[in-house]
């Protein structure tokens, strides 16, 4: 009889969640973490930005809406430091927006803050860059 103990689950994709408010932060995560993915969480850009292991993960998810955080500032900081992935952006943004430009010029997408679970799910799993250096498909 085979030994279950060893079984091993595949790794999920990294997804770099910044989110100001720590509840919504943390119930994201949990959501996340149940799905298999590979969570760090951030309660600031700055944090962020100081965490080399984020520019590991092929998807990030900004809130927006934190008040001490510049989308495109900090999304440009990324990409100049070698992040090569998807940002899910949440917050309302005016049409005519440099954010919103920025976001469609380099496949990001915007998305309303009290988006449902699925169509999250849905969003991280189109983000995502199959090619994406360390990230194995789940079986």
């Amino acid at each position: 009889m085979p030994d279950d103990t060893n079984i091993s689950l595949p790794e999920g994709v990294g997804v770099s969640l910044v989110n100001g408010d720590s509840t919504v932060r943390h119930a994201r995560q949990l959501l996340l973490r149940s799905e298999r993915y590979d969570v760090r969480s951030y309660a600031s850009c700055a944090a962020l930005l100081a965490d080399p292991a984020s520019r590991d993960n092929p998807c990030i998810i900004l809130d927006l809406e934190m008040q001490e955080c510049d989308g495109v500032d900090i999304l440009a900081k990324m990409r100049a430091s070698g992040w090569r992935g998807k940002a899910l952006l949440f917050g309302s943004l005016d049409p005519g927006s440099v954010l919103l430009y920025e976001a469609e010029r380099h496949g990001d997408r915007v998305m309303q803050p009290n988006v449902g679970d699925l169509t999250l799910l849905i969003a991280i799993d189109a983000s995502v860059d199959r090619s994406w250096a360390g990230w194995n498909a789940v079986a």
